[in-house]
């Protein structure tokens, strides 16, 4: 037996909230959990644009390239960014995936101005392991990345942590039944080890994005 693999065009959905306009002043790239579509998603960030700014923030939800029903063989469908079986080629296809995506939403578009614009990532759950590789292979300077409720990918390399290193802030609810305290442990100690001090928001909650959380942490950090 002889295995082999082919590249060939592939269309892949994503969503985007907002407008983006020379008044945009922050585009926000946000990867979904394991089993979670980007329509239902995005919605959790739907509400950071006020009235009196409702061009502040432009919003970019990739999708993960596989989907699967979440229970038997219909109802819900989820999608996820991968799994153990040919982990290597999901991770490769991932980042041919989201540079083509950032590539076609942002040098595409001659009219705006997108170079004083700051690019925001934001990982939840298993959404925040591919987007630490996609950060430490992209060529867009990204000026804060938001882990919540997820790991950064164990497998990148120094180059990651140079570039983020004042710019990482860590996520965690009181009552997140996939993040032990153990767990958060064990990360830090791993990020100290690499001579970063990542900033901590705990919030009382479980696994899943709170927005009055996310909206306080823009008030009083976001650079």
């Amino acid at each position: 037996m002889t295995k082999k693999t082919i590249s060939f065009s592939h269309q892949a959905r994503y969503l985007t909230f907002g407008s983006l306009s020379n008044k945009t002043e922050y585009i926000w790239i946000v990867f979904h959990g394991y089993g979670q579509l980007a329509e239902y998603f995005i919605k959790k960030f739907e509400g950071l644009n006020s009235k009196y700014n409702p061009e502040q923030h432009y919003i970019i939800a990739p999708q993960g390239l596989s989907t699967a029903y979440l229970e038997s063989f219909t109802g819900r469908v989820g999608a996820n960014w991968m799994t153990k079986h040919d982990r290597e080629l999901d991770i490769e296809n991932n980042l041919h995936y989201l540079e083509s995506l950032m590539n076609s939403e942002l040098n595409d578009i001659a009219s705006i101005d997108t170079t004083e614009k700051k690019i925001i990532v934001l990982g939840f759950s298993q959404g925040a392991a591919t987007a630490s590789r996609w950060i430490a292979h992209t060529k867009f300077e990204i000026s804060e990345f938001l882990v919540w409720g997820g790991m950064i990918a164990h497998d990148i390399d120094s180059i990651f942590y140079k570039k983020m290193k004042d710019k990482i802030t860590l996520f965690y609810g009181d009552k997140d039944e996939f993040i032990s305290e153990e767990g958060l442990k064990t990360s830090l100690m791993k990020l100290e080890n690499l001579g970063i001090t990542p900033n901590l928001v705990p919030y009382k909650g479980t696994h899943k994005i709170y927005t009055d959380v996310l909206k306080k942490f823009i008030e009083n950090s976001l650079r």
